[in-house]
């Protein structure tokens, strides 16, 4: 008899316990939702936070890169150009072929900010600026922009040792405007 009475309290014991283990069991995961959304929520608004920030420094350098411009100025026949006023000694003049203005290679392209690339074996000229690649081959009209086909009015050519390439194309590419001014055979481009 003793033991069916302990068996019997226990079994209560199990019944009247059990409800409560389970509200335990709840109340901790209500406990721990809410102690992480209390945790989380405010790293969440610091990341908006910094996203918006970001998105307005992004908006900002846009708005720098449209104001800042870089004016060059050559003269035809010339050893000098001017880069925004400064003086810079040519290695080669800029001339008039098949009436397009050739300038030498390296000049222009880092003249408006592209880095250059130089390939012997394919005689290859390569201008990287920001997403834009273009490729421009020797005594070869055909050039690509981003890996599309552009028919050159006029091959880029080598005069002792030294490359040009025509300057309106290399110019307008990376973004850059050209003005013609026929009086003193000046081309001014301002990127």
């Amino acid at each position: 008899m003793k033991e069916k009475t302990a068996l019997l309290i226990f079994f209560i014991f199990l019944l009247i316990s059990f409800p409560l283990c389970a509200g335990e069991e709840l109340m901790s995961k209500l406990f721990f939702d809410k102690w992480l959304l209390n945790t989380t929520r405010p790293l969440e608004r610091q990341i908006e936070h910094l996203a918006d920030i970001y998105a307005d420094l992004q908006a900002d350098v846009q708005a720098l890169r449209e104001q800042l411009t870089t004016e060059i100025k050559v003269t035809i026949g010339g050893h000098i150009a001017f880069i925004d006023g400064r003086e810079l000694q040519l290695e080669t003049t800029p001339t008039i072929i098949n009436g397009r203005t050739m300038v030498p290679v390296r000049f222009i392209g880092e003249a408006l900010g592209a880095s250059f690339l130089w390939e012997e074996k394919t005689r290859k000229v390569s201008y990287i600026y920001n997403d834009m690649l273009i490729e421009i081959f020797i005594d070869q009209k055909q050039a690509l922009v981003n890996r599309q086909p552009i028919i050159l009015d006029t091959a880029p050519f080598i005069v002792n040792g030294r490359t040009l390439v025509p300057l309106r194309f290399v110019s307008e590419q990376l973004g850059a405007t050209v003005v013609w001014d026929e009086a003193t055979r000046t081309v001014t481009i301002t990127g």
